[in-house]
């Protein structure tokens, strides 16, 4: 049974980072060889940017189409296309695309660590010293900043990782506060289903949502030793040792498996959202955008927010932020003088608003206040201003490499289809798969 589950997983990852390069006639126009022109002539010759995103939400699909509808107003010689690639698939695109010479204009990344093969092929423009990036602070550019200072990313919000909640459900479970240990947590799921509500909704169809689900652990677990996934993926490391505590954040995800309803693998990351605007499932482990995600069902949803707590201790539950990833300029691009342009006016204050109000994300523009949304005026008054915060943005909590990425959701997968959920199996089993892919060096 594992043998027959484990090549369907394979097969099934396989197809799913199939990226289809045939339809890309538009990157050939971007790279010709040609020289940059002018700032005269760009003006007056038509100029088609492409901007690759994964964005799912409805809110970021509006801010990036109000964002380049208003920058096509001041500059009418400038169209776009812009591609949304699933989030399951999207750094196989890129990769794909970069193997090939067909890299687009502009496109988003989540981190500097999955951008470090684009900064090393020439596919990410050095942002540092340039304006658009010299008025941030120097903590909203940790995570888009190499060791030898230089800044290849232009970040956008300020966000971060835990659990999502519906109000009236806890409500009609007759729950009045949040979970502060891990404990607690548990005792919330068994009132939950109690109350015939389903405690957490999980989107496992799309795969990427395991990983996310796990993260508020993961990250909670493992901030202190910042490297450790990094050290696991080069060989000089292994799961074995345990460094960023998975053991034990493998146990509390089998621990919490028994509360995500019948067949979380038969459900997508929409039905989970749905199913959390609804009020039918009362919580998601994921991250900010959820906010967003949720709004796009049901606008009006009572959703609040709280730290995932790993450990007995109250103290440990707080909210993990990050400022990472953003807009990515391609300098090989014929245009990429157009592209900066670009991405300074999504920089500007107004389109900040824009990000706010419709991505639902906390701007890193000075002085924007933490108003619109109520979840976000929780955050705010709950976690940031008391100072039960941690910050993330140096550590990325999820695999690079996408055959190893691949083989991690493989081994989560069966450690949850396994009805021991065996951690030392799973943790024996990763090291294999992970041996299999790139030797151990240590």
């Amino acid at each position: 049974m594992r043998d027959r589950i484990r090549k369907l997983l394979c097969v099934c990852a396989i197809g799913s980072m199939a990226i289809g390069i045939a339809g890309c006639g538009w990157v050939a126009d971007q790279l010709d060889g040609r020289g940059t022109p002018d700032q005269a002539q760009v003006r007056e010759t038509p100029v088609k940017l492409v901007w690759y995103h994964h964005f799912r939400e409805e809110g970021a699909r509006k801010w990036l189409e109000i964002g380049t509808r208003r920058f096509t107003e001041s500059h009418p010689n400038v169209t776009f296309e812009i591609i949304a690639t699933d989030g399951n698939t999207y750094m196989s695109a890129l990769h794909n695309l970069a193997a090939v010479e067909r890299m687009p204009d502009i496109y988003m990344v989540d981190s500097i660590q999955a951008q470090q093969e684009f900064i090393e092929a020439g596919y990410a423009m050095d942002l540092t010293g340039k304006p658009l990036v010299e008025g941030l602070n120097k903590e909203d550019l940790r995570g888009v900043r190499t060791r030898d200072g230089k800044i290849w990313a232009l970040p956008l919000d300020r966000n971060g990782i835990g659990v999502f909640y519906n109000k009236r459900a806890f409500a009609k479970a007759n729950i009045r506060n949040v979970p502060e240990t891990w404990s607690e947590f548990i005792a919330v799921c068994r009132k939950l289903q109690q109350a015939g509500i389903q405690p957490i909704a999980a989107g496992y169809k799309d795969i990427w949502t395991l990983t996310a689900d796990i993260q508020p652990d993961v990250v909670a677990s493992g901030v202190q030793d910042p490297t450790w996934i990094q050290d696991i993926e080069a060989g000089r490391s292994s799961y074995a040792d345990d460094r960023g505590g998975l053991k034990g954040v493998l146990r509390r995800l089998a621990e919490r498996f028994a509360y995500v309803g019948d067949d979380p693998f038969s459900t997508g990351w929409t039905d989970a959202l749905g199913m959390l605007a609804s009020g039918q499932a009362a919580m998601i482990l994921n991250g900010t955008w959820t906010i967003d995600g949720v709004r796009s069902y049901n606008p009006d949803a009572e959703i609040g927010l709280f730290a995932f707590p790993p450990s007995e201790d109250p103290t440990d539950a707080k909210f993990a932020m990050k400022s990472t990833g953003g807009i990515v300029l391609n300098p090989k691009s014929r245009h990429s003088d157009i592209a900066l342009e670009v991405a300074k006016f999504f920089s500007t204050p107004e389109m900040a608003a824009v990000y706010q109000d419709k991505k639902k994300g906390i701007s890193i523009m000075a002085d924007s206040p933490i108003d619109f949304d109520p979840a976000y005026v929780e955050l705010d008054q709950r976690y940031l201003k008391p100072g039960k915060t941690f910050d993330y943005s140096i550590f990325y909590p999820e695999i690079v490499n996408q055959e190893l990425l691949v083989a991690y959701q493989n081994e989560l997968t069966l450690f949850l289809y396994d009805p021991e959920h065996d951690v030392d199996k799973c943790i024996r089993a990763l090291d294999e798969a992970f041996n299999r892919v790139r030797p151990l060096k240590k």
